[in-house]
């Protein structure tokens, strides 16, 4: 999957690209990404820009969220993996980049 072009974001937001993986472990990757989308925007009126895609061992989104949230989802989104990982065991895989 390619970084989007920034232009296609809400105005004053910033966008974010998150990956999941799951190798050699029962956590499914698409599921755990989908279930931090949802608490994110409980938090945050993030923009779902491209719905997760992937399977039990990859999954993938492009999201936005406002300008002043951008270090805030990372900080959560390493806090989400860290549980994730105690809940699940090694082998999970969590990666949050910039899309531009």
């Amino acid at each position: 999957m390619d970084k989007k072009e920034h232009n296609i974001y809400p105005k004053g937001h910033f966008p974010v690209h998150i990956i999941v993986e799951g190798k050699n472990t029962m956590a499914d990757a698409q599921r755990l990404l989908e279930i931090f989308i949802e608490q994110s925007r409980e938090k945050h009126p993030s923009a779902v820009v491209e719905q997760p895609t992937g399977d039990a061992t990859h999954a993938e989104a492009f999201i936005s969220v406002p300008f002043p949230d951008r270090e805030t989802i990372r900080i959560e989104f390493n806090i989400f993996a860290s549980d994730m990982e105690d809940e699940h065991g090694t082998g999970l895989y969590f990666y949050m980049e910039s899309a531009f």
